[in-house]
């Protein structure tokens, strides 16, 4: 005989139904500028630096500095190349590129000399309106030909550097100085090591060392009534 299927009665306790979870939103797809900041992250000797103490915190000249060269790639930059159809992408700080302005009017010459070519940091360099040696297997002699031109000693030129290529040109100036994610055979010939980044403020850090130690700095921020 069938069995008769069993009706619930009042009786039967109500089911119960599982709690709701927590609402998660949608993960949104990662922006162009996270997508370069994890990148950075995961470079060996770029993330979370731990900058070397300046070996000589006070400037190693007496006299006012005369001209600014710099690396370009890993100095002036943050070190990553991206390209595309249209060629090849640098990443450059907006600071950075105001204290160079600071820089050309009051005194100091910055000169960019790099073992590459780019379009895209020939564009910026134009913005800027520096003077610009792209593609330079030779810093030393390139540097040279300037200081002379500008009537300049060794003794009075800067070098900011990152990597092996900058050594050279870091030997012959007076003030040396490397970026705190420069390879350790470059901060071992710096007498200064900043305390920010390659294309995060190395290089206004830089700017503002040298205005101070010539003597300007307080007329840039008279500029700008921050005294």
């Amino acid at each position: 005989m069938p069995k008769r299927e069993r009706r619930p009665s009042a009786k039967d306790p109500t089911p119960t139904l599982p709690k709701p979870g927590p609402l998660v939103a949608p993960r949104r797809p990662p922006s162009p500028e996270s997508v370069v900041e994890h990148l950075i992250e995961e470079t060996p000797g770029v993330s979370a630096p731990h900058p070397l103490p300046s070996p000589q915190r006070a400037a190693p000249i007496e006299g006012p500095v005369r001209i600014l060269f710099m690396d370009l790639d890993g100095t002036l930059t943050n070190g990553l190349i991206t390209f595309d159809l249209h060629g090849d992408q640098r990443h450059f700080g907006i600071r950075d590129g105001l204290a160079l302005q600071w820089a050309k009017q009051h005194g100091i010459r910055p000169v960019v000399i790099s073992g590459r070519s780019s379009q895209a940091a020939e564009l910026r360099m134009k913005d800027l309106d520096l003077e610009f040696y792209f593609g330079i297997q030779d810093k030393v002699a390139v540097a040279d030909q300037v200081r002379r031109r500008e009537q300049a000693e060794w003794w009075q030129c800067v070098m900011v550097g990152d990597d092996l290529p900058d050594v050279a040109l870091m030997r012959r100036v007076g003030w040396p100085i490397a970026v705190c994610d420069a390879v350790p055979e470059v901060k071992h010939f710096a007498r200064t090591v900043t305390t920010a980044r390659a294309g995060y403020g190395a290089i206004r850090e830089v700017v503002e060392t040298l205005l101070k130690h010539n003597r300007v700095w307080p007329k840039v921020l008279a500029h700008y009534e921050a005294t």
